[in-house]
């Protein structure tokens, strides 16, 4: 059996916002028999850098002075460093990855689509069918567990999680290799979440700004094709149609991001 841990990089806009042109939805996924070994070096992680606390992705920033940051004595290079290695982690971990990333400005032109709610469901099908895809490549089953945000948000997602299982979709075979609903938890108490919350920042950092270093590091975790291409199978550009790379910016998955000539 797989667990399927769900976390986005930062909060879903209300609107599109051409600052914003992104919103990106990660998944680490991990074999029930391997969470044990990789929770345990993800703790070793903390406990020999000190940190105590929840790893959060904005933690990492060398401008974080929040107060529950585990990392508030580190300087910006020490921060730097630490994100590496936690990248460097993940990359040796026997886990995998995928990620959605939406045009927000193309997904405000659909009905669907009209607030934060509603652009979290958009990008949640996609990632989840991969996860569906992942299953059936193995011959295997498997849990999805998202972050706890707030009552009526995770009323509507259990909601929204329900009407995918229960119609018959567009995928190859419905979400039939999904057990039971989806399980959400709070990301302090989830080391799934928690890495979670980190690739989906590295990948969104990668497609919003120039420095795609941790995301270079991440790729051999991201699910491939056998030619070893990961676009469309563990990095999914939603929607596919109308997906626009940034007007300044341009990113080769698992590359270091190039500006457009």
């Amino acid at each position: 059996m797989y667990l399927c841990f769900i976390d986005e990089s930062g909060t879903p806009p209300s609107k599109p916002n051409e600052s914003q042109p992104y919103f990106t939805l990660g998944a680490v996924v991990i074999r029930d028999e391997d969470w044990h070994d990789i929770a345990k070096v993800v703790r070793g992680f903390c406990t020999r850098h000190g940190l105590r606390g929840e790893l959060k992705w904005r933690y990492f920033s060398p401008h974080n002075a929040s107060s529950d940051n585990p990392m508030l004595n580190k300087s910006a290079e020490q921060r730097k460093a630490l994100s590496l290695e936690l990248a460097g982690i993940i990359s040796k971990s026997p886990l995998t990855v995928i990620v959605c990333v939406t045009d927000i400005g193309a997904a405000f032109d659909y009905a669907s689509v009209s607030n934060q709610r509603e652009l979290y469901h958009f990008a949640y099908k996609p990632l989840t069918e991969r996860f569906q895809y992942f299953l059936q490549d193995r011959k295997s089953v498997g849990i999805i567990i998202a972050d706890h945000r707030g009552r009526d948000d995770d009323r509507l997602l259990r909601a929204h999680h329900d009407t995918l299982i229960a119609k018959p979709g567009n995928t190859v075979s419905g979400y039939d290799r999904l057990i039971e609903g989806l399980l959400l938890q709070d990301s302090c108490h989830s080391i799934g979440i928690q890495l979670a919350d980190f690739v989906a920042g590295a990948i969104h950092r990668a497609y919003s700004t120039k420095d795609g270093d941790l995301a270079k590091i991440l790729k051999p975790r991201i699910r491939a094709k056998k030619d070893g291409s990961v676009l469309g199978h563990g990095i999914v550009h939603h929607p596919r149609d109308r997906f626009r790379v940034g007007l300044e910016r341009k990113w080769t998955p698992g590359e270091t991001v190039v500006s457009t000539p």
